[in-house]
């Protein structure tokens, strides 16, 4: 998170109020935050009541998996 510069805050206001969502192939989820130019993706696994982060990354590119 440190090397791509993306804070903690960041990644819980994607998952809470995420611009976009979805389900990936994998059976994982996908959010999608809006920031000026640019997208924050979050792809996550929710189990019960926990929720695990898979991988966090900066994107321009709104492409489905």
């Amino acid at each position: 998170m440190r090397y791509r510069k993306i804070s903690k805050t960041n990644i819980e206001d994607a998952i809470r109020k995420p611009d976009i969502r979805f389900v990936t192939r994998m059976g994982r989820f996908a959010s999608l935050k809006r920031y000026e130019n640019k997208f924050l993706k979050v792809i996550y696994e929710k189990s019960n009541d926990k929720i695990t982060v898979v991988t966090v990354y900066w994107t321009r590119r709104l492409r489905r998996q």
